[in-house]
Parts: C-alpha cells; sequence; structure tokens
C-alpha cells in the first residue's frame, strides 16, 4: 500500500510538472517513467526509499552496523542500475524530446510549473522549518534563500550577476567531460562486476568498524579509525581496485574543482557570511572545521591502506 502511495504522489508531481505542458506525459506519464525499460528501477528504487526512511528514519545516529546490513539492498540496485539505467535514460529522453518538438517553451514552462508546484506544496514547509530554527546556522541560511530566490526570474538574474559568459563556459565544458568520464567509469564499473566485489569490501569493512566507542556513522576519527586500522592490518580485505578506481577519479575531480573554482567559491561564500548573524557564522566555520577534521582522517586512513593496483 505505501509503494502505492509513493507512485501515487509521483504521478501527481510529475502531472503537475511536466504534465500540463506535453499532452504526451500527461497521457502517458506510467509507460514513461512507471513501465517498460524503467518498470524494475523504478519500482526497486521506490521501494527502496520507503525502506530507508524504516530503517534510518526515527533514529537520529546511523551506524555502520546499520549500514552494513544496508549494504546488499544498495548492491541489488547497483545490479539493476547496470542493467537498466541506460535503458531507461533512453526510453525518459526519447519522451522528453517528443515533448521539446510539440511544445518550444516546454522546459520553461516545467520551471514556472515547478515553482507553482513549490509554492502550493513545499513552500508553508519551509516556512515552519525557518520560524523553529531562529538563531541557527542552517534557520538563517534557508531564510536568506526565501528572501533572495522569489521565483524562478531570481534565479535566473542571481545567476547572471555572479556568474560571467567565461564562467559559463568554463562550467559547460568540465561539465561535459565530466559527463563523459561519468558514462566511461558506469561502464567499467558495470562491465568488471565492481558491484558485488565493492559490497563484499564494504559490507566486511563496516561490520568491523562497528563495535567498542565507534557506533557512530557521522565520526569516523577517533574509535572508528582505529577499527579501520585494526581490519585492514589484521588481514582484512584490500580495497578492490576497480572501488578504487572510482576513489582516484573522486579525488582528482575534487582537486581539479577547488583548482579551477575555489576563488570563485570563496567569493561567493564571503557574500553570504556578510548577510548572516555573528552566531551563524561561528557556526558555520565550527562544522567547516569538523568536515575538514573527519575528511583528513579518512584521508589518513585511505593513504595507509589504499590497495596497489597496476
Amino acid at each position: 500500500q505505501s509503494l502505492e502511495q509513493f507512485k501515487s504522489m509521483g504521478r501527481v508531481i510529475g502531472n503537475n510538472v511536466v504534465g500540463s505542458s506535453c499532452n504526451y506525459l500527461s497521457k502517458y506519464f506510467d509507460k514513461v517513467f512507471m513501465d517498460g525499460k524503467c518498470k524494475k528501477l523504478t519500482h526497486q528504487g521506490m521501494c527502496y526509499m520507503l525502506r530507508a526512511v524504516e530503517r534510518y528514519g526515527e533514529d537520529p545516529i546511523v551506524t555502520w552496523e546499520q549500514l552494513a546490513g544496508d549494504i546488499p539492498n544498495i548492491a541489488y540496485l547497483g545490479e539493476l542500475s547496470c542493467s537498466h539505467a541506460g535503458k531507461c535514460y533512453k526510453q525518459i529522453a526519447k519522451a522528453v524530446k517528443k515533448c521539446m518538438k510539440s511544445n518550444p517553451n516546454f522546459v520553461e514552462e516545467v520551471l514556472v510549473n515547478a515553482e507553482t508546484l513549490y509554492r502550493t506544496r513545499a513552500e508553508s514547509i519551509v516556512n515552519e522549518f525557518i520560524a523553529n530554527h531562529q538563531n541557527t546556522l542552517f534557520g538563517e541560511l534557508a531564510n536568506l534563500a526565501v528572501a533572495n530566490l522569489q521565483s524562478i526570474d531570481d534565479i535566473k538574474a542571481l545567476f547572471a550577476q555572479y556568474v560571467d559568459e567565461d564562467l559559463q563556459e568554463q562550467v559547460n565544458v568540465d561539465a561535459q567531460a565530466a559527463a563523459h568520464e561519468v558514462q566511461k567509469l558506469a561502464a567499467q564499473w558495470c562491465s568488471s562486476g565492481c558491484t558485488t566485489e565493492s559490497a563484499d569490501f564494504l559490507q566486511s569493512l563496516f561490520e568491523n568498524m562497528h563495535g567498542g566507542q565507534c557506533l557512530d556513522a557521522a565520526q569516523f576519527c577517533g574509535p572508528c579509525h582505529d577499527n579501520t586500522n585494526r581490519y585492514f592490518r589484521s588481514g582484512g580485505a584490500p580495497i578492490p581496485c576497480c572501488l578504487n578506481r572510482i576513489f582516484k577519479k573522486g579525488i582528482a575531480a575534487f582537486d581539479y574543482v577547488s583548482a579551477a573554482y575555489g576563488a570563485r567559491v570563496d567569493e561567493w561564500v564571503g557574500l553570504v557570511r556578510e548577510q548572516l548573524s555573528d552566531e551563524a557564522n561561528r557556526k558555520a566555520e565550527e562544522f567547516a572545521a569538523e568536515i575538514t577534521r573527519q575528511a583528513d582522517c579518512i584521508s589518513d586512513a585511505y593513504n595507509e591502506h589504499k590497495p596497489e593496483c597496476g
């Protein structure tokens, strides 16, 4: 019943956003998004989301043991994505092209429809969040976003103000290169059977990380770091080379983005900080420092135990 309710909600949202601007999608929404080449992927994806809410929704602390128990579910979705994601994408892309051909304003209308849907279904939730989180970092950030981004036109204006043509061109080129690289990595991942190999490794690692004082998956430094070192040093399975390839590509991408866009991002962050209270800025600095600390611990563990791959 919950799954059918979830599908029904998807239909309502989908038809409100895209169906009203495209007769084909309005008539064949289920056929495009929930049937044919997309049927298994959509069904299992929705099912996993519902189960994830049940698994993680009530407890504010997620343990490595919980994550280990969820690995088989994620692996199943991964295998399903390998066999169905490309076909599903083509099915949806074909339908969207029909919409764009029949309605030259399709994309623009979809954005307007999404804004209308936000106004009717989500704006009150956002405002309630802001009211309940006054004088907090995330409350102030949400309030700042709502105050400055009232419509799609506001977002376009903000984008035009802070993203010049040269930066737009660089982002477009980099995005195309990234999409090509992701597609290539995905093909290598699926063809090499990396889903099963990585799932077995991660499940074993997470099970061995859990225990002692390592009870919160959000905290890697300290006991969880120690348990990780103990796992590898005692003969635990090494990081699969196919998974390590993804790690290396991710690190290289992060380094590139930091070098290419870091100065501009710092400039934007500075503009936001000027509009936050002293307390919110202090919390933001603490939050950033903690993320850096956890990332450094993860980096130390990876550098010590990364595999030797050809």
